[in-house]
């Protein structure tokens, strides 16, 4: 049985999901609050939707979304929106700004916390989801924006020895423990013959952390956020793609204030697809 499932199939599986129920200790938020509040502060923060992808866990209880959105043109990226939702107490919510490939849906996102990402777990009586929250963060995405172009470009531009290939990936495997051997594989089959052109150099730092992206799709919905900006932290560090990389704790992380919705948004069931 499958860890995780996409598309249709997972949007239908996190609608119908059974909600857990309330403690004093423990708010639980529906998916399809999250994807009605989500989309509701997307369009205050005056952008549009151009595209919704999601995957969940095999139950729905943990719940991973991603929304395209218009922002700056490049050839390569675009921006998008990303939470995590679960039903099983073990995760925290969380939102994320992030980018998207083109040719292929893959990720991009930086690991670093003073851009676009909000962390809350489930409970205490705040309202985790309150009006206002994430279109905060999706109206300053012109500094992360231009930093996800730049770092692109630099990846473009990068080509690589099989050494040095082989040092980030023996790194995400052993040191991070971010890839499994089916991963792995995937990885050895992309670079053998890729399904996506990249319009670079096969020998190329960006074809290489594609290729990794790609194998990401198969990681646990709970962890796919955070894997995504380790395999970028490990690119940065390795090509200098910051001079200076500063690491920003989120203020509210010491003490995870978080909540229910005081009132849920309308539970508009329409499919992203």
């Amino acid at each position: 049985m499958k860890r995780t499932v996409a598309g249709v199939e997972a949007y239908t599986k996190m609608l119908t999901a059974v909600l857990p129920t309330k403690t004093d200790t423990y708010t639980p938020i529906s998916h399809i609050a999250v994807i009605n509040r989500v989309r509701s502060e997307i369009t205050s923060a005056g952008y549009v939707i151009t595209g919704e992808e999601y995957r969940c866990s095999n139950d729905g209880q943990v719940a991973l979304g991603t929304f395209r959105m218009n922002y700056k043109s490049d050839p390569d990226i675009e921006l998008s929106a990303n939470f995590m939702n679960s039903y099983n107490k073990q995760h925290a919510f969380r939102f994320n700004l992030g980018g998207l490939v083109k040719v292929c849906a893959n990720g991009m996102m930086l690991n670093n916390n003073k851009f676009g990402s909000y962390k809350r777990v489930h409970k205490g009586a705040a309202d985790m989801l309150a009006e206002g929250k994430i279109s905060e963060f999706i109206k300053d995405s012109e500094e992360y924006w231009s930093h996800l172009v730049e770092h692109k470009d630099k990846l473009r531009d990068e080509l690589l020895t099989s050494t040095t290939q082989h040092d980030i990936l023996g790194e995400l495997f052993f040191k991070k423990k971010i890839l499994n051997t089916m991963q792995l594989n995937t990885i050895r089959s992309e670079m053998e013959k890729p399904s996506f052109d990249y319009k670079v150099d096969s020998d190329s730092a960006w074809a290489l952390y594609n290729h990794i992206t790609l194998a990401l799709k198969d990681s646990h919905p709970s962890t796919w956020i955070e894997d995504q900006m380790q395999v970028h932290e490990v690119f940065s560090n390795m090509f200098g793609l910051e001079e200076e990389e500063d690491d920003f704790e989120d203020e509210d992380d010491e003490y995870i204030v978080t909540g229910h919705l005081v009132k849920e948004p309308e539970e508009v069931m329409i499919a992203p697809f």
